[in-house]
C-alpha cells in the first residue's frame, strides 16, 4: 500500500480518536456539572430526583436522559414531575442544551390562595437553553404542540374550587437577556420575553359570556431588574428583591382574540413603596361590554364598577369613532386604585 492511502488513514484515524477523547472528556464534565447540581438543589432543600440518569449519543452527540424526574421547591409552593427529559448537548458546546420532555406531566404550585394542579401531556415539548461562560441565563426557548391537561383549583383548606380542561395547539416562549437600553435599572438582568398561543380551547374557565375559544395570544415584555436568583416561582422574596432593584415591566404589546373580543395592551408596570403595580397602559378593545361582563363573572371586576366602565368606554368609543366599535383609552394604576380616564374601576393589593 502506498504512502497515499496511509496518510489519510492515519489522520482519520488520530481524527476519530481526538474525537472519542473529547466526547468522553465532555461526558464527565457534563456528568459532573449535573451531579453537583443536583446536590446543590438537595442540600437548598429542593427537590431534585429521579429513577435512571445515563448519558449516551456517541459519536454524534452527548444526550443525557433521566426517567421519573421530581423538581420543585416546597418553600416557594411548586413542584413539577415528568416520566421522561431528554437533554442534548455537543461536545463542543456545551454551554447549549435543548431538551425534551416526554410523556404525562403534573406540575402543582401555589397562586395567591389557591393551589393548582396541572397535569397532561404534549405531543411534543422542547426546550433550548444557552448559558454564558459564568452560567448566567442568555437565552430560553420553549414550543410545544398539541398540549392537553387538566387543571384543578383549589382552596387553601383542600375542598376542590374548579376543573378546567385545556388544549392548546402551538404554545411558543422566547426569553433573551439585554445588556443596554435607555431606561433600564442599574441592578439586576433584563429579558426581552415573547409568548404566542394559537387555537386554544378553554373550557370550564371562569368568565362566562366569553365561550371556550382563543384564537390567538401574543405578548412582548421587557422584564427589567430581574434578581440575580432568576424568575424562581415570582414568590415574594423575588418580588420584594425586584422592586429594590426598581424593576420595571415593559409591555410592549400584548394582543388576544377571544370569542368575539379583541384586546391590545400596552404600556409600562412598576411596584409602588406598598408593593402595589403602578403604571400605564393603553388598551385598544372591541366588544368591549362583553369584556367588562366577562370580568365581572370571573371575579376581577367588582360588580358595582361595572356599569361605570361601560359607560366611560362607550363615551369613548363614540368618541374615537373607530368603524368597527373599537376602542382606544388610557389605564391608569395609581395609589393602590385601578382608573379608566377619570373614573377609578377596581383598588389593588399590594403583591407581597
Amino acid at each position: 500500500m502506498s504512502k497515499r492511502i496511509y496518510i489519510p488513514v492515519a489522520i482519520l484515524v488520530v481524527a476519530m480518536g481526538l474525537w472519542g477523547w473529547l466526547w468522553q472528556s465532555s461526558a464527565k464534565q457534563v456528568r459532573a456539572e449535573i451531579t453537583k447540581w443536583i446536590e446543590e438543589e438537595r442540600g437548598a432543600g429542593r427537590t431534585a430526583d429521579y429513577s435512571s440518569f445515563t448519558i449516551g449519543g456517541f459519536p454524534y452527540r452527548l444526550q443525557v436522559e433521566f426517567t421519573d424526574v421530581h423538581l420543585g421547591d416546597p418553600a416557594a409552593g411548586w413542584s413539577w414531575h415528568v416520566d421522561k427529559l431528554t437533554g442534548n448537548v455537543l461536545p463542543y458546546r456545551l454551554n447549549h442544551a435543548v431538551l425534551t420532555a416526554t410523556g404525562d406531566q403534573r406540575l402543582e404550585f401555589l397562586r395567591l390562595d389557591r393551589r393548582e394542579v396541572v397535569t397532561g401531556r404534549a405531543t411534543d415539548m422542547r426546550a433550548s437553553i444557552v448559558l454564558n461562560t459564568s452560567g448566567d441565563l442568555e437565552r430560553f426557548g420553549l414550543e410545544s404542540h398539541d398540549t392537553d391537561f387538566d387543571r384543578e383549583i383549589f382552596f387553601t383548606h383542600g375542598a376542590l374550587e374548579r376543573n378546567e380542561h385545556i388544549t392548546v395547539e402551538t404554545f411558543q416562549v422566547d426569553s433573551r437577556r439585554i445588556r443596554e437600553g435607555d431606561g433600564l435599572p442599574s441592578q439586576g438582568r433584563h429579558h426581552a420575553i415573547m409568548i404566542q398561543m394559537a387555537n386554544m380551547i378553554w373550557e370550564n374557565h371562569p368568565y362566562e359570556g366569553l365561550g371556550p375559544d382563543i384564537s390567538f395570544l401574543e405578548s412582548r415584555i421587557l422584564l427589567a431588574g430581574i434578581p440575580g436568583t432568576g424568575l424562581g416561582s415570582l414568590s415574594s422574596d423575588f418580588l420584594q428583591t425586584w422592586n429594590g432593584n426598581d424593576g420595571v415591566f415593559y409591555l410592549d404589546e400584548a394582543a388576544i382574540r377571544w370569542g368575539e373580543i379583541d384586546l391590545a395592551v400596552n404600556g409600562v408596570l412598576e411596584l409602588d413603596d406598598l408593593a402595589r403595580p403602578e403604571g400605564e397602559l393603553t388598551i385598544l378593545v372591541g366588544g368591549h361590554s362583553r369584556a367588562i361582563d366577562a370580568l365581572v363573572a370571573g371575579g376581577a371586576l367588582e360588580p358595582q364598577y361595572a356599569d361605570l366602565a361601560k359607560t366611560v368606554l362607550d363615551v369613548v368609543a363614540a368618541i374615537g369613532g373607530d368603524p368597527e366599535g373599537r376602542i382606544r383609552a388610557p389605564i391608569r394604576l395609581e395609589n393602590g386604585s385601578v382608573y379608566l380616564g377619570p373614573a377609578e374601576l377596581m383598588e389593588l393589593e399590594p403583591l407581597y
